[in-house]
């Protein structure tokens, strides 16, 4: 019998990729198959979820809820009756109930639920192993990295529901004072390309709000001509860019998109989530999409798969 687990997302991304990294490592040591869940309404508003823009290589998957048995006990059991239920603001009133804690479960408890918020442990050493772009993704976020200038640096404006210190201000507009400029806040990108018409503003889904466009529904975005689709895109290419730059520049240095981006390039992140994800191999039910290094090694061992 498959055990489960579902890795759940809330937030932004850079808490995604914290909870996946926790996530891959607990499917990897007690042997689960692993469903990730970002069918929510900051991440998809319905246009798809993880598996739109990601893969997965070497250890077992599913890519719907309904791929698990409905009668198998759940951990914990608040989610009994929604395993497919996406988190929301809801999911801190009712945390709980939802709280995920490996020290107070039953090991063998057939499925479990990760909520995307609480504790988790992340290793980015380990998470560029197993994650790779979807080759649809690759494709739509080719032509947004061409934009970037040689030899510019890039600057990260996180504006929106955060605040903006002038002195950091000031100290990022001397260390830059021309740059390839990513954000979120459409009143700091306007304000630094007032300041500095040399630079190259590469954000293209910017709005007129202090949600960013994060939190935005399907018909608040059409009325700027964006989906959510394109906005998370444009999130992934920024994302790459911010890890892969020689020099970069953050106006808020405790931006967690910022320092994760820079963990993630630093560990060679972006070299293997920009390989091809060979076919995955079907195995009781669900998938393994092996690494193109051990397919022949995969396939040997198959029959003694459980």
């Amino acid at each position: 019998m498959n055990l489960y687990l579902i890795s759940k997302g809330w937030e932004g991304f850079a808490d995604r990729l914290q909870c996946l990294s926790h996530c891959v490592a607990m499917a990897l040591q007690h042997e689960r198959v692993l469903f990730v869940d970002w069918d929510d309404r900051i991440w998809s508003h319905g246009e798809g979820g993880f598996f739109r823009y990601f893969v997965l290589v070497d250890l077992c998957y599913v890519t719907s809820a309904e791929a698990i048995p409905r009668a198998m006990p759940v951990f914990p059991p608040f989610w009994t009756r929604g395993l497919g239920l996406p988190a929301d603001e809801w999911i801190h009133k009712v945390k709980d109930e939802v709280v995920f804690d490996l020290q107070k479960i039953n090991p063998s408890e057939p499925v479990w639920v990760h909520p995307g918020v609480g504790h988790r442990a992340f290793d980015f050493n380990q998470l560029p192993l197993h994650l790779r772009l979807s080759a649809q993704a690759s494709q739509e976020i080719a032509p947004l990295l061409k934009r970037v200038m040689p030899g510019l640096p890039l600057v990260h404006l996180r504006g929106t529901d955060r605040p903006m210190s002038e002195e950091r201000w000031a100290a990022v507009r001397q260390a830059a004072p021309v740059a390839c400029v990513i954000s979120d806040d459409l009143a700091l990108a306007r304000r630094w390309m007032a300041e500095s018409p040399q630079s190259v503003l590469l954000s293209n889904t910017l709005v007129d709000d202090k949600a960013a466009g994060h939190k935005l529904g399907g018909a608040a975005l059409a009325r700027y001509g964006l989906s959510k689709h394109a906005m998370n895109i444009r999130l992934l290419a920024d994302f790459l860019l911010l890890a892969n730059a020689t020099q970069a520049h953050a106006l808020n240095e405790e931006s967690l998109f910022f320092k994760m981006a820079r963990v993630f390039g630093a560990c060679g992140g972006v070299d293997k989530l920009l390989l091809p994800a060979p076919n995955a191999i079907h195995i009781q039910g669900a998938y393994i999409r092996p690494t193109n290094v051990a397919v022949q090694q995969l396939l040997a061992a198959l029959p003694q798969l459980p």
